[in-house]
This record gives C-alpha cells, structure tokens and sequence, in this order.
C-alpha cells in the first residue's frame, strides 16, 4: 500500500490547491499541486523501493519509476514537467516569466489530477492501494 503518512500530506496539498484556486490565489494553488503531485510520485516510490529520490524534479521521479518498469503515459510527463517549475517560482515575490492567473491555476489543478490519478491506477493495480502503511 501507499504510505499513510505520505498521503495524508499529498492529500493536504492537494485539497489546498483546489481551495486556493477557488479562493483566486492561483500562485499558491500552483505551488500545491506541484507538492501533491511530487509527494504521490514519491509515496509510489517508497512503496515500491522503500527510499525515495530527492529532488522536486518530477519528471526524475517519473524516470526513476521507469527504471522499475512502470510506463508512465506521455500526458503524464508532461504534467510532471509544466508542474515541476511551479514548486520554486511560484513561492519567491520579485520577477516571474509567467503570470499566476486563473487559467494557470486551472492547469495546474489538472496536471496534478492527471498524475495522482495515474499513481493511484499504479498503486491499485500493483496492490499498493492509497493510504496504507507502508511509511
């Protein structure tokens, strides 16, 4: 199974994404969804390998998976790699090359959506079930 504790803070990230995007601050929505997504990616991990990788590179954490033999779908990758900036940029005040509006907000909410969901399809078919307590 996935590991509790790793989902209950996905999970946390995950539901502040959504409230934030609701409430228009699309800054902070992006960054949590970046942190949902990174911390699924890596409870698959600890399941699956017991360590995980230190990075918030996404698409090194979907590799990584690969390397164990998981086909992670293209769609998936590129969720990884439009979320992964948003882990750094979205968090520090001065110069961004985009702009935290509604609509990126939006993408954000559903490229981490794109990525829970293929991690809970992993995790299910492997027996791995969400939540459980392999931490």
């Amino acid at each position: 199974m996935l590991p509790h504790e790793w989902v209950e803070k996905a999970e946390f990230f995950r539901g502040e994404a959504k409230r934030h995007l609701r409430e228009g601050v699309h800054w902070a929505a992006c960054f949590e969804a970046q942190q949902a997504a990174e911390l699924y990616l890596k409870a698959l991990q600890v399941a699956l390998m017991g360590v995980y990788e230190f990075t918030h590179d996404l698409s090194k954490l979907l590799q990584a998976l690969e390397a164990l033999g998981l086909k992670p779908p293209r769609s998936v990758y590129a969720a990884a790699d439009a979320l992964t900036p948003h882990c750094t940029m979205a968090r520090y005040p001065g110069r961004k090359p985009v702009v935290y509006d509604e609509r990126l907000g939006e993408r954000c909410v559903e490229y981490m959506e794109e990525i829970v969901a293929w991690v809970e399809e992993v995790a299910r078919r492997r027996g791995e079930g969400p939540g459980g307590d392999t931490s």
